[in-house]
This record gives structure tokens, sequence and C-alpha cells, in this order.
């Protein structure tokens, strides 16, 4: 059986030379570590003219993520990903996301025997986890913590999200209520490539395109499917009466 080329991006040497270790040590009949990076630039410049079968990718690269080097290489269809992480609030975007794999550092020898041997299945295959499927996923859905794990929540159906303190109520078009344990700003910098999200006010972000109309008296107010009302802050009300076109 061909071996699959593995390529290496992580900002800590010493994770990658660990990394290295497990893949030589366990998975040697089946995985060949071709090359590796520690930064943005390295691992976009060899990638550029490279393509190996399976790249494990740290999430953090310092200034960047592994999220920004994904981004310049979506036109590697066979080329499969397996993201690597310590725990950190961009591992939302990529966490049980059921095209691509991942592992918790420190990695454990067992996990990654198993992520070889699915990855082996996949490949030669129609890539179903593709670094264009994975982008055109982030694109269409959002990704948040809950008591099982990580779940999720397409975009469009989200008509708002209300934060009171440490928590936020994501509501969706249904008028069904999904509780998260992070604040209203922390949602907002997820929806800043979202530009049909606004946060209207201090507790409220919403989906533009679900607005069926603006309502004026009494302050101003949105109104969402399912006649949902939401406030309008003095200070967003100029960016909200953009909205109307005449």
């Amino acid at each position: 059986m061909k071996k699959l080329t593995c390529y290496l991006i992580d900002d800590e040497e010493r994770a990658i030379n660990s990394l290295e270790f497990l893949l030589d040590y366990y998975c040697n009949e089946t995985a060949e570590v071709v090359g590796a990076a520690n930064s943005y630039e390295d691992a976009v410049n060899y990638l550029t003219k490279n393509t190996p079968d399976l790249i494990f990718l740290d999430i953090n690269l310092g200034e960047k993520t592994g999220f920004d080097v994904l981004e310049k290489l979506d036109d590697m269809p066979n080329t499969q990903i397996v993201m690597v992480t310590a725990y950190d609030e961009y591992a939302l975007q990529a966490f049980k996301y059921n095209a691509i794999n991942y592992l918790l550092k420190p990695v454990d020898p067992d996990e990654l025997t198993k992520t070889l041997s699915r990855v082996s299945e996949r490949s030669g295959k129609a890539a179903e986890n593709s670094i264009a499927d994975f982008l055109k996923t982030q694109q269409e859905r959002m990704f948040f913590p809950n008591r099982n794990g990580y779940g999720s929540i397409l975009f469009k159906e989200i008509s708002f999200i209300k934060g009171d303190g440490s928590y936020v109520a994501i509501v969706n078009t249904q008028q069904e209520e999904i509780t998260v344990s992070k604040n209203l700003s922390h949602f907002e910098k997820i929806l800043e490539k979202h530009p049909q999200f606004i946060r209207v006010h201090k507790s409220y972000i919403i989906n533009t395109n679900h607005i069926t109309k603006i309502d004026k008296h009494g302050g101003l107010k949105v109104v969402l499917v399912n006649n949902q009302e939401i406030p309008v802050s003095p200070t967003m009300r100029d960016i909200v009466m953009s909205l109307i076109v005449v």
C-alpha cells in the first residue's frame, strides 16, 4: 500500500518534532512525513509547489491561523486536512465537522492511528474533506460549544443572537433558542466576515436577511421573521435606516 505523504504545519518546533516522532513510530507503514513548516509563509510557499496527501495543520500560527493557510490553497481537491489544536476558540470552526479530522494536543497515539486509518480509507476517492469543501462549509455554518461537545447552525437559519452577560441565546427562524456560554462580543467577531449580520444594540446581533419591516414608533425597532421585534440603539439608527431602499 502506498504511504500517505504528510506535511506538518505548527508554529512550535517541539510540536512538529513530537508529531513527526509519533507518525514514524506508530504509523510508519501508512504515513511518510515529507516536510514541515513553523510559519504561515513557509507553509504557503511549500504548498503552492507541492501537493501532499495529508496536512496536519495547527490552528494558531502566530499572527496568522491555519484557516489563513487554507484560504490560499483551495485548489488542492485531493489533499486531506487534520486540524491539530490545544483547544482554543478558533477550534470551534473545525470541531465536529464530519468531513474534517481533528486531533487535540498532546496528540494521543491511538487517536493518531485511527485518524490515519480514516484518511487512508478516503484516499483516492472524491475528497469529502477537501480544502475547498471545508472552506465552503466555513461560509455556511457556525459552530458553538454545548454540553455534548460542539453543535452548529447554518448562518442563514440564524434570526438573531441575544446577549445576556457571559451567555447568549441563538434564535433561529423557527424561534428555537440555543443557549451558549459565550458573550455577544465573541460571536460579533466570528460574524465579521458575514456582512448580513450587524450588532444593532448592545444586546442584539441580527441577520438583516430576515428583516420584514422597520418600525419607527416608540423607538426604532426591526421586525424579523415570526414577528420578532429587536430594539435598535440610537448609535445604530442611521446604519439600520440605510438598509431601506426607496
